[in-house]
Parts: C-alpha cells; sequence; structure tokens
C-alpha cells in the first residue's frame, strides 16, 4: 500500500451500523406486510418463505429477521392490520349512522360487505386462517376480540330498536355466518356482484318480528 492509500484508509469514515428508528421499523414493518399479504394470497401462506420475502422487497434474506422472528409473527401481524381496519371501518359506520338501531346495524353491515369485497385477500386472511394467538391476550387476540365486538352491533341494534326477537348472541353468530357465506359466495363468482347487499337486505327483513 503506497502511501496516499495508507492516508486514504486512514481517515476513511468507520463502517457503522445505522440504529432504526421508531419511524424506519414501522415503515418497513408495514411494506413487509404487503408484501407478505399478496404473497401469502397468491401462493398459501405455507409456501411463502421468509427468503422469498426477502426477495421480494429486494432486501438481504436476513433483513426480514431484524423485525420478525419468523413467518408466523408476519402472518399475525397481517392478520392484526386487517382486523384493526375492519372493526374501524364497522365502528365508523355505526357511529356515523342515524341514531336509530336498525339503521346503525344496516349501516354496520353494509361496511361489512365493503370492506370483505374490496379487501378480498385481507379478508381471507383474517377469516381462513387460524393462529394459535386468536383467542388469547396478546394483540392478535385483542384485535381478533375487537372485530367480533364490531359484529355483535348488528343484531344488538335490531333488539334494541324492538324490530327483532331473539338472544344476542344467536343472532350475531346467524348475521356473521349468513354475511360470510354471501360474500365468499360472491368473491368467488358463485353469485353474482351484489348478491350479499342483496343477502343483507334479506338478513334484516327475515329478522323483523313478525316476518
Amino acid at each position: 500500500m503506497n502511501l496516499s492509500s495508507q492516508s486514504r484508509a486512514k481517515h476513511r469514515s468507520p463502517i457503522v451500523s445505522r440504529t432504526l428508528s421508531a419511524e424506519d421499523l414501522a415503515r418497513f414493518q408495514s411494506r413487509l406486510c404487503d408484501v407478505a399479504e399478496a404473497l401469502f394470497a397468491k401462493r398459501g401462506a405455507e409456501n411463502v418463505s421468509m427468503r422469498q420475502l426477502a426477495d421480494a422487497l429486494g432486501v438481504s434474506p436476513m433483513t426480514p429477521y431484524r423485525y420478525f422472528a419468523n413467518r408466523e409473527e408476519i402472518m399475525a401481524a397481517v392478520r392484526i392490520r386487517g382486523f384493526d381496519r375492519f372493526a374501524a371501518a364497522l365502528e365508523d359506520a355505526y357511529a356515523a349512522a342515524p341514531a336509530k338501531g336498525a339503521d346503525r346495524a344496516m349501516a354496520a353491515g353494509r361496511a361489512y360487505i365493503a370492506f370483505a369485497l374490496g379487501n378480498p385477500h385481507t379478508y381471507r386472511l383474517m377469516f381462513e386462517h387460524r393462529q394459535q394467538g386468536d383467542n388469547s391476550a396478546n394483540p392478535l387476540g385483542q384485535a381478533v376480540a375487537r372485530a367480533r365486538a364490531t359484529l355483535s352491533v348488528y343484531g344488538d341494534g335490531l333488539i334494541a330498536s324492538g324490530m327483532a326477537e331473539g338472544e344476542a348472541r344467536r343472532m350475531e353468530l346467524l348475521i356473521w355466518s349468513t354475511l360470510h357465506g354471501a360474500v365468499a359466495l360472491e368473491l368467488a363468482g358463485t353469485l353474482p356482484p351484489g348478491s350479499a347487499l342483496q343477502t343483507l337486505d334479506l338478513l334484516g327483513r327475515a329478522a323483523l318480528r313478525g316476518a
């Protein structure tokens, strides 16, 4: 090494690993969840590796491990984000509707359908994939519980308004299973567009006292 090279080496700034800020972490985690959601939906979660996620992001194979321990943690993060967005959509629709219980119930039902049809990949991952944390007190369990609570407002609204009779939790199960079935069939193309909304209308009519 000549003198000039030695001088440059002596004064070269050392390579320092940058500490990630909270914003850096949140930004990359969001990107990773976006990519993971698309790949999980396209290939099936069990067929997507951490290396494939890294390749899709254009980063080194080890980079995702700086943010998540494994693929299951990424799946949980994707589903938490989905459940939170879903719950917020129903809560906002319910709050914005007229105070009458039936109007609020129908608004929540329409928000359910709009979210499912507008976010089919997210919706499928939320409700067609089960994880150990679904019924726990961790963030995933809390997100699932919040979403379940928003699903109950439809039946609760009809019962509170006196337009329907029945036990609230049974009403919730009936409404959820019926809406989910209609949405799934419409997403699959088995039912034509608009079928889920028609089902919601029929569901409301069928729940009316004396119907």
